[in-house]
């Protein structure tokens, strides 16, 4: 296994198949991400089963809820990202060709899982995801802003940021939820936990825009370009991604699995 950086923070491993990896190997791996934020495995050849054996060596894993399934899910775990029709004459999540806004998965969901597996199965090539880095971006506030924000509790809601189509999560609807706004990993490091788009409450308008002045910085963004094989496992606590428009989202099919890394 072979490790380099991509930029300053994401991390590419080479010489690897995941197929292969022992549990120790994977844990690893598991760890590397909560270090690094970001983690590329490219030239990967898997099945459904190959993918769940892997996130179910470093965690638990987000199942499906049953009513879902017909609709996103391949397999209990698996979500289709995808415009393309499945079998039910669904399409998956995100179906639309539109961009997506720099987000976490699930922000304030009570089944939230802290990492994200990415697997580029098909129709990948001219597609783009990037990452952005807030722990970097909160070594870069000027100390008074650090002290300002370090105490702010956020308040966490689908209804300001609504990117999610309700239909596909039944806790949509839940209580709102509080969380800190700088956040330490179980790596250490300290960042920001922003996921602008859904924060309603604890931040004036102002604030969140002088925030998202320090942290929306290229300098601070590792842009993905998509192969077929492309495997991407991100910490959803001190990163955002976002998607960039893409028009032949029927043909490019992406599989996500939430997990964490309780087993490393």
């Amino acid at each position: 296994m072979h490790k380099e950086l991509l930029n300053d923070w994401a991390v590419q491993l080479s010489d690897i198949d995941i197929k292969k990896l022992s549990k120790d190997e994977a844990q690893q791996i598991g760890k590397m991400v909560i270090s690094n934020l970001v983690c590329v495995i490219k030239n990967q050849n898997l099945s459904e089963e190959d993918q769940i054996n892997f996130c179910d060596k470093i965690g638990n894993y987000q199942k499906s809820a049953e009513e879902r399934s017909k609709h996103i899910h391949l397999t209990n775990g698996i979500l289709r990202i995808t415009g393309q029709k499945n079998e039910h004459g669904q399409p998956g999540l995100f179906a639309h060709t539109s961009a997506l806004d720099w987000h976490t998965d699930q922000a304030s969901s009570l089944q939230r899982m802290p990492l994200v597996w990415l697997y580029g199965a098909s129709g990948t090539k001219g597609s783009r995801t990037s990452w952005i880095n807030t722990k970097l971006a909160y070594d870069g506030l000027p100390e008074s802003l650090k002290e300002q924000i370090q105490d702010k509790k956020i308040t966490l809601g689908y209804k300001a940021g609504g990117y999610s189509p309700e239909k596909f999560f039944k806790d949509h609807h839940h209580e709102d939820r509080h969380f800190s706004l700088v956040y330490t990993n179980d790596a250490g490091l300290k960042g920001l936990y922003f996921p602008f788009l859904q924060i309603f409450g604890g931040l004036d308008s102002k604030l969140i825009e002088t925030l998202k002045q320090y942290v929306l910085k290229e300098e601070f963004v590792y842009h993905h370009d998509w192969e077929d094989g492309d495997v991407v496992i991100s910490e959803q606590w001190l990163t955002l991604h976002k998607r960039w428009a893409f028009d032949k989202i029927n043909e490019r099919i992406l599989h996500r699995i939430g997990f964490d890394y309780s087993k490393c």
